[in-house]
Formats: structure tokens, C-alpha cells, sequence
């Protein structure tokens, strides 16, 4: 249950009571999801009780055939976890070549024929192997693996990654590849250092900030000035924090940036699930993976400390970010 969403705990909860009712209480079941959780989860929290009469005046709202519907569709959901059947793209090279670089050249050559055919002969480079693309002549010659062994192999394989059908109700974040993702971060970054420059009086400071950064980043970063004239001081400041922070004389312009964005990701990633956020980390580059979770598991702490209002502005500033990946889905651009 800790890899699982708020939502598909409750949905979960909600499918196994329903299940239980119609096969011991028959015709005397609960003809609502309300009833259902009035009968079954009186003794839960009461977080957890309002969450889940919450989701079942939802499903009450559904006409009988598409709650069937529902249920069933939760039930293969559940099935489904960790037992995805294809590659997923999205997951960045870095991290197989770590995978493979565990296992002896036969198990190499089978997944490497089995990968799309440009990213096998990347990994391939990684790793300093030989690649037989499917169709030539393997440079070891050798009978060739039984169908059964294969899929084994395969399924192995797989089973080390986080596909994108294991996320529950998948949004706009969880569908980035990992190159849009990485443009992502950058993006978060450039908006961000605006908002900062915001809070900048004199116009000589100002050209004098964007001349640091090269002439696109500089020009991304006065297009988003021109767009963000109505944000509130209290976003400014603590945007200009998030500048002072992160900004280093050791580090160039281009890689203050990505910094900047990649704190803000991992803060909009301490309220979602683990299995968002493992999803999300395979698409980083796996040098990047610690301190990804070290940065989330931060924010996370931050916001379980937070007083009430605090807790309202992260949640506002995440919220944000979500609309932010929806809009650069659509257009390239927050």
C-alpha cells in the first residue's frame, strides 16, 4: 500500500468492500458507495473516512453500468502493477546501462536485441560490447535462446523499471519522456529566476543580472519578466531566495538554472506517491537519482513541518507546477 496514491488507496478500499458486500450480504449489499462506507469504515480515521466518503459520492454520481465498470477496471489496475509487458521509452539509457552492466554478455545480448535498435547501439557504446542487431549474424555464433528463456529474460528485465501503466491515473508530469522532462527542468528554472528579477528596481541591475546568462537563456528569461506582471511579493521573495540559494561562482549560468528547476520539481513531487516519484527518477540520469530523492524526501519533511498556511502555499506552489507541465505539454512553454 505505500507505493499506491491517496486516490488508489481509497479506490481500492472501496472495490474490496463492494467485492465482499455482493458475495456475503447478496441482495442486502449497500446500494450506494455512501452506504458502503457508512457500513464498512466507521472505524476508520476520520482523514480517511471524509477521503473516502468524498470518493464514493463520486461513484454515486455514475450510472449503474459505469460503476461496474469502475470496479472492474480498478480490479485489472491492481493486477496489472509491476507486470507491464512493454518497454517503456521514456526511461533514460542511463539507468540500463547500469542494468545491464550486472549481467553476463548472453543476457547483454538478448535484451540489446530485443530494445529498440538506435538505443541498443547507444547502450551498447556505454558498454564497450559487441551489438548483433536482429537479423546479422551474431559475432559469437551459438544456439539461439528457447522462446521460454527468452521471455524469462524479458520479464526480468522489465520488472526493474516502473512503467508508465503502473501509475495510477497518469498525468501530464508522469507522461514526459525523459528529454521533456529535462527541458522541463529548465523551463521551471528560467520562470523561476523572472519571478526573482521581479524584485529588481534599477534597469542597469537587471541587464546586468541577464548578461551572465547566455543570449537564449537571457531572452527566455525576459520573455517570462514580460508575462509574470502580476505576481504577488510573496512569490517574489521567495523565488529570490531560491536564486540566492542555489547560485554558486563555481557553477556556470546554464547548470544555475537546471539547478533552480530541479528543486522545484522534487518539491512538487513530495506530495505524490512512491511510484510517481521512482517513475519520475528513472527518467533522470542516474548520477542524479540521490540527490533527486534526497531533495523530495527534504521537501516532504519540510511540509509534514509546516504550519497550516505553509502548508497551503506548498501545496499552492505544486499545484502550480502541475498546471506549468500541462501547458508546456501543449506548447513547449510555461
Amino acid at each position: 500500500m505505500k507505493t499506491l496514491s491517496p486516490t488508489e488507496k481509497n479506490d481500492l478500499l472501496l472495490a474490496l468492500a463492494l467485492a465482499f458486500e455482493k458475495k456475503t450480504a447478496g441482495p442486502a449489499a449497500p446500494s450506494t458507495f455512501r452506504e458502503l462506507v457508512e457500513k464498512r469504515f466507521t472505524a476508520a480515521s476520520p482523514e480517511r473516512f471524509e477521503a473516502l466518503a468524498a470518493r464514493a459520492e463520486i461513484n454515486d454520481r455514475l450510472e449503474p453500468e459505469a460503476r461496474d465498470r469502475w470496479q472492474a477496471l480498478t480490479a485489472e489496475r491492481l493486477r496489472r502493477r509491476g507486470r507491464h509487458r512493454r518497454f517503456d521509452e521514456r526511461i533514460n539509457p542511463s539507468h540500463i546501462v547500469a542494468v545491464l552492466a550486472r549481467e553476463p554478455e548472453s543476457i547483454r545480448q538478448i535484451i540489446l536485441r530485443n530494445l529498440p535498435a538506435d538505443l541498443s547501439r547507444r547502450i551498447a557504446l556505454y558498454l564497450d560490447v559487441a551489438f548483433d542487431p536482429p537479423g546479422e549474424k551474431p559475432a559469437v555464433p551459438g544456439k539461439a535462446p528457447h522462446a521460454a528463456v527468452l521471455e524469462i529474460v524479458r520479464r526480468r528485465f522489465l520488472s526493474e523499471f516502473i512503467a508508465l501503466e503502473d501509475i495510477y491515473e497518469p498525468d501530464e508530469l508522469d507522461r514526459f519522456s525523459f528529454g521533456e522532462l529535462e527541458n522541463f527542468i529548465h523551463q521551471l528554472g528560467l520562470r523561476e529566476i523572472a519571478i526573482a528579477c521581479r524584485g529588481i528596481n534599477s534597469k542597469e541591475t537587471l541587464a546586468a543580472f541577464l548578461n551572465r546568462f547566455d543570449e537564449s537563456d537571457a531572452r527566455e528569461i525576459a520573455h517570462y519578466i514580460t508575462e509574470l506582471d502580476k505576481i504577488r511579493p510573496f512569490w517574489v521573495a521567495q523565488a529570490d531566495a531560491l536564486v540566492r540559494k542555489s547560485w554558486s561562482a563555481d557553477l556556470r549560468p546554464d547548470r544555475v538554472i537546471r539547478k533552480i528547476g530541479f528543486k522545484l520539481l522534487a518539491m512538487a513531487y513530495a506530495g505524490r506517491d512512491e511510484t510517481r516519484r521512482r517513475y519520475a527518477a528513472q527518467k533522470l540520469s542516474i548520477r542524479d537519482v540521490k540527490n533527486w530523492t534526497r531533495l523530495v524526501n527534504l521537501s516532504e519533511r519540510k511540509y509534514g513541518a509546516a504550519g497550516p498556511d505553509d502548508r497551503l502555499r506548498l501545496s499552492k506552489r505544486s499545484r502550480i507546477i502541475e498546471r506549468l507541465a500541462v501547458r508546456f505539454s501543449q506548447t513547449g512553454k510555461l
